[in-house]
């Protein structure tokens, strides 16, 4: 080898040990989490985020947003498995906002409730939205009207509808 190419062995974890340092600190900053407060009929839940299930995808000017929660708690988790919040961001904030919340029944089975602008009237409100390289940070709130479906959204029946509002703040990553 040419004279000094050589790297000793020392120099080498050192410089291992940087590189590992920089991606961990590079990493700590770029943590996804945040929460749902919904308001459903009388009933106030806290829900975290669930990272594994909420991205993001698009540019600063235009993002489709999707928050999904679980309970963490076995109380809540019996009667409430899911709750997904989905909209486009735009500069001048939110549109075509949906939601599905996947809830126990009395039974053992589940009932599936929808909302969208065009049925059972969700909105949402973003009252801050920030950028910081890939980690969008996004608070607002939201209410409407959810109503059962049996095809996944497709169609909501609204005869027996169920209110719905609150407030969300979450950190996302983007799709991976």
């Amino acid at each position: 080898m040419a004279a000094g190419l050589e790297i000793s062995p020392l120099r080498a974890l050192r410089m291992l040990w940087l590189g590992a340092s920089l991606f961990a600190a590079n990493m700590a900053t770029a943590t996804e989490g945040g929460f749902i407060t919904i308001v459903l009929a009388d009933e106030r839940l806290e829900l975290p985020l669930n990272a594994g299930h909420s991205d993001w995808t698009g540019s600063a000017g235009f993002a489709k947003v999707s928050i999904l929660t679980r309970p963490t708690d076995l109380e809540t988790w019996q009667r409430f498995q899911s709750l997904r919040l989905a909209f486009d961001l735009l500069r001048n904030g939110a549109q075509l906002p949906e939601m599905s919340l996947l809830r126990r029944s009395r039974g053992s089975g589940f009932e599936r409730w929808y909302g969208r602008a065009d049925s059972g009237g969700l909105a949402v409100v973003v009252t801050d939205r920030a950028l910081d390289g890939d980690l969008l940070q996004v608070s607002g709130s939201f209410t409407g009207t959810l109503g059962q479906s049996f095809d996944f959204g497709q169609t909501i029946d609204l005869s027996t509808p169920m209110p719905v509002s609150g407030t969300f703040e979450v950190r996302l990553l983007p799709i991976r």
